[in-house]
């Protein structure tokens, strides 16, 4: 979960269709949030945009890739179209929030109580906060809360299954109790004996929390980044339980307009050339590893300039809207523009006449490009441009890629004082610490790769579709409307 803020309501749950089959496919419409909105909350917001920080194999080998990795550390915490032949399909409206944030209905127990969930590709675990959490939390009194008591189905979570819920999250840690219940999408599209958790503390969250539409977090990535790796997913649930034919599910981004998220299926609708090759329209990419959604990628260039190749991969991501990648690479492109790092906002301000060229991610030999037009974010007061690419950094791979202090300061870098670094160095030691299974490390992200955080700036280019059981990413040419 980056950061979520919105001040768009939820539409009503559209359509309701008879009870499920196997071949029932569910889809899910969802809203951009307003371009005026979206920049206000990304530069006026503390912290409003950090991607995940990921899981390397070792610690950052210098206090630059700390600080570095202090800065996009983990915010969301690491550790649904094609009708098939005698399919039903059912409609969820989910909205857009800042930073390309995505949510809908979700219903839990028995009577349904309903919630805004986040559909968040990055994160695996269901959370929703209880009853208690308004007591117990300062940012919880606007939210919807789950009632135990109001549910016949409810069952707390007993030894040997995880009792304990907690989740590391870059502001701090939200944590509750583990549950298990009926979980519903649209109508009667229902699982049952879901693990999730009910939370209580979500002042971690601050104030993003508090001024957020969504009540909790669905995640949508593979078991291993789950608190709770033992319990199936919600996509695994829906399929083992004949609720969606496959386990698998496509993204349309609208473009400040509808788009759509599909389960179960894809809509062959979306793709450009679907009529004329079929299947052959998608192009499939094996995962390096099915934890994020990390694909491998060729290259990738900077109008005629190729700012990345070798060992590169992309984490697909709904839950970022800008796009991260190493800071060597990043800086390259930055600096071409005569970008000045802002540290406020953690972007480079660029001339708002500025011509940036396109940005061309070469992926499993097809060719995806992002209008330089596409690359600038204004400030509200249309004084301010920034460039919407902006720096991670990941695994083993960018410690090579590393500037040297000097470089930073002269570009623009700002060195925390040296109370503030043993603080990021220790709030990063108990990152890596959380990402493990019992004794065993959490490692979703292969040695050796530069990393790259794609979020829905690429993906609305696109159509994205996520197939769990293959372990693989398909891409297509999107038909524009």
């Amino acid at each position: 979960m980056t950061n979520i803020i919105s001040s768009i309501a939820l539409l009503a749950l559209l359509a309701s269709s008879p009870t499920p089959s196997a071949s029932a496919v569910l889809k899910i419409p969802i809203t951009k949030l307003p371009p005026s909105d979206y920049t206000s909350h990304l530069l006026h917001t503390p912290n409003s945009h950090h991607p995940p920080r990921l899981t390397s194999p070792s610690t950052p080998k210098s206090l630059s890739s700390v600080l570095s990795a202090h800065r996009h550390r983990l915010l969301r915490g690491v550790t649904a179209t094609l009708p098939l032949e005698g399919g039903n399909e059912e409609t969820i409206v989910i909205r857009d929030l800042s930073n390309a944030q995505y949510y809908g209905t979700a219903s839990i127990g028995t009577p349904p109580q309903p919630f805004q969930v986040i559909f968040d590709t990055g994160s695996s675990d269901l959370w929703v906060p209880s009853s208690s959490c308004v007591t117990k939390s300062s940012n919880c009194g606007a939210k919807t809360t789950f009632d135990a008591s109001k549910s016949s189905s409810f069952e707390e979570a007993k030894p040997p299954a995880k009792t304990d819920f907690i989740i590391q999250y870059g502001s701090g840690p939200v944590s509750g109790k583990y549950a298990v219940e009926s979980v519903e999408l649209a109508v009667d599209f229902k699982v049952e004996g879901q693990t999730f958790a009910v939370v209580d503390g979500t002042d971690g969250l601050g104030e993003l929390y508090q001024e957020a539409k969504f009540d909790g977090i669905l995640g949508m990535a593979f078991p291993i980044l789950s608190q709770d790796p033992s319990s199936p997913t919600v996509l695994q649930s829906l399929h083992s339980q004949n609720q969606i034919p496959k386990s698998l599910f496509a993204f349309y981004l609208g473009d400040n307009s509808d788009g759509e998220l599909t389960l179960g299926g894809y809509d062959e609708s979306r793709m450009l050339d679907f009529p004329s090759k079929g299947e052959d329209a998608i192009n499939w990419v094996d995962l390096l590893s099915p934890a994020y959604w990390l694909t491998p990628m060729d290259s990738i260039k900077f109008g005629e300039s190729t700012v990345a190749s070798g060992k590169i991969g992309g984490i697909m991501d709904t839950g970022t809207s800008l796009i991260y990648g190493p800071q060597e690479s990043i800086m390259t492109m930055a600096l071409q523009l005569n970008g000045q790092f802002v540290p406020q906002v953690q972007l480079f301000m660029i001339e708002c006449n500025v011509e940036i060229p396109d940005l061309t991610f070469k992926i499993g030999g097809g060719e995806y490009t992002i209008p330089g037009t596409e690359l600038m974010i204004q400030d509200d007061s249309g004084m301010y441009c920034f460039l919407s690419l902006a720096m991670m950094d990941f695994g083993e791979g960018i410690a090579d890629a590393e500037l040297d202090t000097d470089q930073e300061q002269e570009q623009g870098e700002r060195i925390m004082n040296e109370e503030e670094e043993q603080v990021v160095a220790e709030e990063v030691v108990q990152d890596i610490k959380t990402k493990t299974i019992g004794d065993k490390p959490v490692t979703p992200i292969p040695s050796g790769y530069d990393i790259w955080l794609v979020g829905d700036l690429f993906l609305r280019h696109t159509y994205t579709i996520f197939d769990f059981g293959e372990e693989r990413v398909g891409f297509a040419t999107l038909k524009k409307d």
